[in-house]
């Protein structure tokens, strides 16, 4: 998940303000229900909210750290293993299946 100082450095290169209350605010529930806090803020449902708060360009940042958190979220989905080519989590060499084998094997 994308921290709080590159959703500012993001927002910065886009806009030239970080944004960091808005993002500091759509994050904060992630020190108690990890990546489940997107349940939370990162919603749709609240771009009234933002809008009102931060502006229109509020939400157009609220929106994009969406997309720079699901984004960083597919990265670490697009690896593949070396050995079989099936996705392996975080870009590893390994697909669940192919590292047991290779712990079993000793190899």
């Amino acid at each position: 998940m994308s921290g709080l100082k590159v959703h500012c450095t993001n927002s910065k290169k886009r806009t030239g303000k970080t944004f960091e209350e808005l993002h500091k605010w759509m994050d904060e529930g992630s020190k108690y229900l990890g990546k489940d806090h997107r349940f939370e803020r990162h919603s749709c449902s609240y771009i009234s909210y933002v809008k009102r708060t931060w502006g229109k360009q509020g939400v157009i940042e609220f929106l994009n750290h969406i997309i720079d958190d699901f984004k960083d979220t597919l990265s670490k989905y697009q690896g593949k293993c070396i050995v079989c080519g099936k996705s392996s989590y975080k870009g590893k060499k390994y697909c669940l299946n192919c590292y047991r084998k290779q712990i079993v094997s000793g190899k």
